[in-house]
């Protein structure tokens, strides 16, 4: 597994923090590079990632625990939580934002007031996203009857979330997820102002023409030349992302699929099922996906963004799950993982 992440094992570039879980324990967790250049900061296992997309599992957690609380329902329509949303009518339901069903507008795909580019370099939140979707007087299509990917529904899921438990949605999972799973090193970004212990800074190569191109066309110059770019996320969105956190966090994280600590085995059955709808699509879970590999099913979900990548597979069959980070929005933390997948499935491991 080494020679997987051997060119990044060293002291002058960003790199991966590797982890395998097995029956609830760590088996295997290593830093490959560095989480911080200009002080020669390591990566560890105690190193602090940004998820990404990876994070939609936390939100739908928060759904999850909602629902078993008995104070949300999934079949609820979004109108009746966020008045926006009346222009939809009821037939827009929490259902289709959790299984990226609803039509709502994608906001990247929209102008934004101000003029700016719509990328975590730049500020913006999750208050200003949700009114420029929301902002559109027709959805895409019906509910229910197409699949698309949209950051948006997971958005305005937190927000469900914080009219029904009138919390802030940090709080929330402060106080439901992260605290009780003792998961102390993990919480939700929604003020980028604030330190993050052990934190990875994001960073991207100087020379490669899909950086020089992405940050020109954000009205930023870089300096053409070897080594890297700091990547700093400045938007401090959440909901579809914006969960920080660490490989041992991960564990509990992981542990409580089998344990039920946080809601009983109720949550995990609710977290892991599925649904179709009229678009055909029959392999989301809440906030993952189900997938096939090696004759095992598997629940898993990738994650890109200014200042990551990151991929997660858990094979509930075999209480194994692989967990793959990187400081490098351009590091394919899947790949990588794919990888390492396919040695312990030649091992006779998976």
């Amino acid at each position: 597994m080494d020679a997987v992440f051997g060119e990044y094992a060293r002291k002058d570039t960003p790199g991966y923090a590797l982890g395998i879980v097995k029956d609830g324990e760590l088996v295997y967790a290593k830093g490959y590079g560095e989480a911080n250049l200009d002080d020669d900061v390591p990566i560890t296992p105690a190193t602090s990632f940004h998820l990404a997309s990876v994070s939609k599992q936390f939100t739908a957690s928060a759904v999850a625990l909602l629902v078993l609380d008995g104070k949300l329902s999934l079949s609820d329509p979004v109108a009746k939580y966020i008045p926006e949303a009346k222009q939809y009518g009821d037939g827009l339901r929490v259902e289709h934002l959790v299984y990226m069903t609803s039509g709502l507008h994608e906001y990247t795909e929209l102008p934004r007031a101000s003029g700016d580019p719509w990328m975590s370099f730049f500020y913006f939140t999750r208050d200003e996203a949700i009114r420029t979707s929301l902002a559109q007087p027709k959805l895409e299509f019906v509910p229910g009857t197409q699949w698309a990917y949209r950051n948006i529904n997971y958005m305005v899921l937190t927000k469900i979330v914080e009219v029904v438990s009138h919390e802030s949605f940090a709080e929330f999972m402060w106080q439901r997820v992260f605290g009780p799973l003792k998961m102390s090193h993990s919480e939700i970004d929604d003020d980028t102002t604030e330190v993050i212990a052990h934190r990875a800074t994001g960073y991207a190569p100087r020379n490669d023409d899909r950086v020089q191109k992405e940050m020109a066309g954000a009205g930023v110059t870089i300096k053409r030349g070897e080594g890297w770019v700091r990547l700093v996320r400045v938007s401090p969105h959440f909901g579809g992302s914006g969960v920080f956190t660490t490989l041992e966090d991960l564990l509990q994280w992981d542990r409580n699929w089998y344990s039920g600590q946080l809601a009983g085995p109720d949550f995990t059955v609710l977290m892991n099922t599925r649904k179709r709808f009229a678009n055909g699509k029959d392999n989301d879970a809440l906030g993952l996906v189900w997938r096939d590999f090696y004759g095992h099913p598997a629940l898993d979900y990738s994650g890109g963004d200014t200042d990551t990548s990151s991929y997660m597979v858990r094979f509930p069959e075999l209480r194994l799950t692989l967990i793959c980070l990187s400081n490098m929005p351009l590091g394919d933390a899947e790949g990588h993982a794919r990888t390492v997948m396919d040695l312990l499935h030649g091992w006779g491991k998976l």
